[in-house]
């Protein structure tokens, strides 16, 4: 057999080598399982609603409808012990605290221990605020997102935490306290006072104060004066430290990586309960017959985005001709929606246990038309299928060039082409559309990248000519410019996930 027969064999047996290696570790997107808890009916819809499943793990749902409540769960806990879904699974709930923390204020206001209307100056004397307007407003501008907060500190300590959990999955919250949300107010400004701007800074803040009036640590209040009184036994604000509830369910990112959980930080009143099915079905249910404490915070009061009005933690939208109160939430590995019809006595929450909005469930079940949900820009996907499949595309141009003055400087560069494109396939791995385009992109091109750094290693590529050139003395130019190439493409990269 030919010797160069023999050799593109070998080149082909290495690239499958390689393909499988790849496919290996490619991507995997969550699927809706097929076990089923609950409610058969109620199971039915909700699988329906989720369709194809992509990109889901688990779901659980309550629905109440004129005081009976129903429960189903769909999927897969993540939990070895407690695989299945059911109304007793603990999820983390996200901003669906938002709405507890604002019935919070409005029970202590009702039971005339604080005033929603008094400025921030005056109830926190301790605090200077660098911006007045801050200090002026009140907690029920807070509370509606009205005093003109940022949703979160725009700084370099807050940019760091976003990074650490696109890249590693890390809880961005974790280690900051009461202090550092307060010291954040002190130096924050006001955008335009009066207008609409979504803060968990604000509702955060607004929750404190109300704490710090009380004389009581917020989870505290909230428990004593919400959770306990309505039943919610299963939840609660979780710290860093305590043991997991044993039927506490597995976050992951709809793409498949694994996630950290969310714990209790300064930024708790603004979201960080962790809930079950059972437990927000009881809620909802007391809201609508607006039993629970400070229901009447679910009223709207003031005007909100996109047409909605917004009451102390709660949105109201005209969706098909129905006034809907809700609210949603979202931490690293769990999504959540919380919804009702008041004039019919009827709603809806669901839990999943990956990043994927479940919003579009929630309506569905309640009925609602069809609504716009921002899916984000088409840029990441494009980005991703272009890191995907040219990341090695530089190793290989680099591997054939045999103007290099020798294979010694060329194996160099294949080095340095094969580290950054790895850094670029783990980063698309991590951050990938893999819900819009084919997770095998990944996997081809980390089998190529694989398979061209491996021949460069091997000094199989292409030999310099026969008539070696004289000795030219070392250049780090080629090495330099790979380098600031990559340095900008990564750059590039990382700032289109973000």
């Amino acid at each position: 057999m030919p010797h160069r027969t023999i050799r593109a064999m070998g080149f082909a047996l290495l690239l499958a080598v390689c393909a499988g290696a790849g496919g290996v570790v490619a991507p995997a997107p969550a699927r809706l399982g097929s076990a089923t808890t609950g409610d058969a009916t109620l199971a039915a819809r909700a699988r329906e609603a989720a369709g194809n499943g992509l990109g889901h793990r688990g779901i659980e749902v309550a629905f109440v409808d004129k005081g009976k409540m129903t429960f189903a769960g769909l999927g897969d806990s993540g939990n070895p012990a407690h695989p299945a879904v059911d109304e007793s699974t603990v999820f983390e709930a996200g901003s669906i605290g938002k709405p507890m923390t604002g019935m919070l204020l409005a029970d202590l206001e009702d039971r005339k221990l604080l005033d929603l209307g008094t400025p921030l100056e005056r109830l926190l004397p301790e605090r200077s605020f660098s911006d007045p307007l801050i200090g002026q407003s009140t907690l029920t501008d807070l509370a509606t997102h009205r005093a003109g907060l940022e949703k979160m500190p725009d700084d370099l300590g807050m940019m760091r935490r976003n990074l650490s959990l696109m890249l590693l999955g890390e809880d961005p919250y974790r280690g900051l306290g009461e202090d550092d949300v307060l010291s954040a107010a002190e130096s924050a400004s006001a955008g335009t006072p009066g207008t609409y701007r979504y803060s968990n800074l604000g509702m955060a803040l607004a929750g404190y104060t109300a704490a710090h009036r009380a004389g009581q640590p917020f989870p505290e209040l909230l428990s004593a004066r919400l959770l306990g009184p309505l039943g919610m036994r299963d939840s609660r604000v979780m710290a860093a430290g305590d043991p997991l509830p044993p039927r506490a369910a597995e976050g992951r990112q709809a793409t498949g990586p694994a996630v950290d959980h969310w714990f209790a930080s300064g930024y708790t009143p603004a979201g960080d309960i962790w809930t079950t099915g059972r437990d927000l079905g009881v809620f909802l249910r007391s809201v609508i017959a607006k039993t629970a404490p400070g229901a009447r915070a679910a009223i709207p009061t003031h005007e909100a985005e996109r047409g909605g009005r917004t009451g102390l933690g709660w949105f109201t939208s005209t969706i098909g001709g129905r006034e809907i109160t809700w609210q949603n939430g979202a931490t690293g590995g769990f999504t959540s929606y919380m919804a009702f019809d008041g004039a019919a006595e009827r709603g809806v929450v669901v839990l999943g246990n990956t990043d994927r909005s479940v919003d579009a469930i929630g309506e569905r079940l309640l009925g609602l038309p069809p609504t716009v949900h921002p899916t984000g820009s088409r840029t990441p996907a494009l980005v991703t299928a272009l890191a995907s499949l040219g990341a090695p595309v530089p190793l290989l141009v680099a591997w054939l060039r045999p103007s290099d003055a020798g294979r010694r400087r060329r194996s160099g560069l294949v080095c340095v082409h094969a580290l950054f494109g790895a850094a670029a396939l783990a980063l698309t791995w991590r951050r990938g559309s893999w819900l819009s385009i084919p997770p095998e992109l990944w996997a081809v091109g980390s089998a190529v990248l694989l398979w061209a750094f491996l021949l460069g290693v091997a000094g199989t590529g292409p030999r310099p000519p026969a008539e070696q050139p004289p000795p030219q003395p070392a250049r780090t130019g080629p090495l330099v410019r790979t380098v600031a190439l990559w340095t900008g493409c990564l750059v590039v990269l990382l700032a289109a996930q973000l």
